[in-house]
């Protein structure tokens, strides 16, 4: 009989295990991180490509440069410097396998075992994930519908460094933030950076949903605001167009980007660049603009039903002027985590709150709701379904 081999003594120190798992879907998916399906423009990104590769196919014979393609970093060049107010080089651009892996870079190389990261006092999973991944001590700061608050942040700083803690950086996601929904204004946003400018700490500016605003308007990236060059600053174009093409970038300071291109193993897909890079030169605003107003669309079916459903019973919500998700938040009592799987088993998906809270006990009777997936009638029925099941449990 042949034995079969055991890797048990080959592991890295760091090596751990996790479950594989694929998503579940239920009938009403409110629990999804994914923008609008109906709004991928897959005709746009075929000619796109089409005449990229009559530009500069025969290059394909080639890998890639390490950083993209010198066309995709220009054309990001100027996005930001036109949406963003951001003036840099295409030296400080790296393209990415979407924005997760500008941020993992950036977190591998700023963060070592026991670090402390601040982040918000609630934070987008997949960052949260890679930051517990990195061993860092994660802390959250105290938000409001505006985001983060200035004193509270600095009142946290001070604590820790009382605690003789090591702080690292700040990790935020200012516009639509990921869970809540929140944009914080551009005068809060000078205030954190000279609360960091203060205490000597760069700050990681995720800006993944800034072209997904339906309502209102853009506040000044942290980013533009910086003039000591220790805001780094990433985006996606995943939100814009499809999470499918893993496609995001990092602008930092050429000495962070020599560090990121130290622990980067391969280049980003040539196909997936001359895609975007020809589809948005030529339709980025006309793209912007249908998306926006579906979203605005979803959003409002989803606010209609929430106040029609929910008003009146102590349970509120966030409103935001863009991006996909919104928070609401039920009586303190309520256990949104308990709820979860058997409120999914009766057709409405979601996620509490607590699995966005760094220490995991915060947010236990709050849940993220996405409003960008399902269609506005789904939305609509969706809410009514989860009203009807909150009733059922004498939540309402």
């Amino acid at each position: 009989m042949t034995t079969k081999f055991n890797f048990e003594n080959f592991y890295s120190e760091k090596s751990e295990e996790q479950e594989i798992s694929g998503p579940a879907h239920a009938k009403y998916d409110f629990a999804v991180a994914y923008p609008a399906p109906e709004t991928i423009p897959s005709e746009g990104l075929l000619e796109g490509l089409k005449k990229g590769l009559e530009r500069e196919g025969r290059d394909l014979a080639y890998y890639p440069h390490s950083f993209g393609s010198r066309e995709l970093r220009e054309f990001i060049k100027e996005k930001l410097k036109n949406d963003r107010g951001i003036e840099t080089t295409i030296e400080e651009i790296l393209v990415t396998h979407g924005s997760g892996e500008a941020n993992n870079l950036v977190i591998q190389n700023l963060t070592d075992p026991g670090d402390t990261v601040i982040t918000e006092e609630f934070v987008y999973l997949g960052t949260l994930n890679q930051l517990q991944k990195a061993k860092a001590d994660i802390v959250g700061t105290k938000l409001d519908d505006k985001g983060i608050i200035p004193e509270e942040l600095d009142k946290l700083i001070n604590k820790l460094k009382s605690e003789g803690k090591n702080i690292k950086y700040l990790y935020s996601i200012p516009e639509f933030q990921n869970p809540t929904g929140s944009t914080m204004p551009s005068q809060r946003r000078k205030e954190v950076l000279q609360i960091l400018s203060k205490h000597g700490l760069p700050l990681l500016e995720d800006d993944c949903y800034v072209d997904l605003r339906f309502e209102g308007e853009s506040q000044d990236s942290y980013k533009s605001l910086d003039e000591t060059g220790s805001v780094i600053h990433v985006a996606s174009f995943s939100k814009l167009i499809a999470p499918g093409l893993r496609m995001g970038y990092v602008n930092a300071p050429i000495e962070i980007m020599k560090r990121l291109n130290y622990l980067k193993t391969s280049g980003p897909s040539q196909f997936v660049s001359l895609a975007i890079e020809n589809f948005l030169k030529n339709e980025m605003d006309s793209h912007k603009e249908k998306i926006t107003a579906l979203l605005r669309e979803k959003r409002d079916a989803m606010v209609s039903s929430l106040g029609e459903n929910f008003g009146g019973t102590g349970v509120s919500w966030t409103v935001p002027e863009g991006g996909c998700y919104l928070w609401i938040t039920f009586p303190e009592s309520v256990d949104m985590a308990a709820l979860q799987q058997e409120c999914f088993d009766e057709g409405v998906g979601y996620l509490a709150g607590d699995r966005f809270s760094p220490s995991g006990k915060s947010g236990t009777n709050s849940a993220r709701l996405c409003f960008a997936y399902e269609t506005p009638e789904m939305n609509r029925e969706g809410i009514g379904k989860f009203a009807e099941f909150m009733r059922q449990k004498k939540v309402i």
